[in-house]
């Protein structure tokens, strides 16, 4: 009987340090989306204030920009709209890595690519 006891109070105290153990910080991954979503908002988050305004810049200035170049250019057969927004996304991921891997250098974390794939350094 003693056994058994002294087994269920480990098994229970293994699992309450299970429990209590920290989970991942999901901060670097909502300050990717928010830069995602509005290129300059997670480096503002990170609280880059100049990289923020840099960011969100560039960005209005490839929509206005891009746009009225796509307005007015005749180009046959293929829209430059499309060019307008395939550029908008490539800064918005531009954007939401940059705030992501700051984010994540600032809790100590980093991602890397190495010639084996990801790496995790900390």
């Amino acid at each position: 009987m003693r056994i058994v006891v002294v087994v269920l109070a480990a098994v229970v105290g293994l699992s309450v340090a299970g429990w209590a153990q920290r989970e991942p910080n999901p901060i670097p991954l909502i300050h990717g989306i928010a830069s995602f979503v509005i290129p300059g908002l997670g480096q503002y988050l990170n609280a880059e204030y100049d990289k923020a305004l840099v960011h969100f810049t560039v960005d209005v200035v490839l929509l206005v920009g891009g746009g009225y170049l796509a307005a007015f250019v005749p180009y046959p057969g293929f829209s430059l709209f499309f060019g307008v927004g395939l550029v908008h996304t490539l800064w918005g991921l531009y954007s939401g890595w940059d705030a992501y891997q700051v984010a994540l250098r600032r809790q100590g974390l980093a991602l890397h690519i190495s010639p084996t794939g990801f790496a995790v350094t900390f």
